[in-house]
């Protein structure tokens, strides 16, 4: 699980640095940049929940039985 969460959060991150760089080069506003990096943690967010979910559930199926 906390392989998966790493592997989110770099990808956050990636995609951060292209909406960065889309903005210096002109191509989105400073708005839209802080618009779509929210709307990137929204998505980072549940994805590592839905990871943290999946861990879960695999702890309680091996601890079960």
């Amino acid at each position: 699980a906390e392989k998966a969460r790493i592997a989110i959060r770099n990808v956050r991150r990636d995609g951060n640095d292209v909406l960065k760089t889309a903005e210096k080069k002109g191509q989105i506003s400073q708005d839209d940049q802080k618009r779509l990096e929210g709307e990137v943690q929204k998505l980072t967010d549940k994805a590592i929940a839905d990871a943290d979910a999946a861990s879960a559930a695999k702890e309680k199926e091996i601890l079960g039985k």
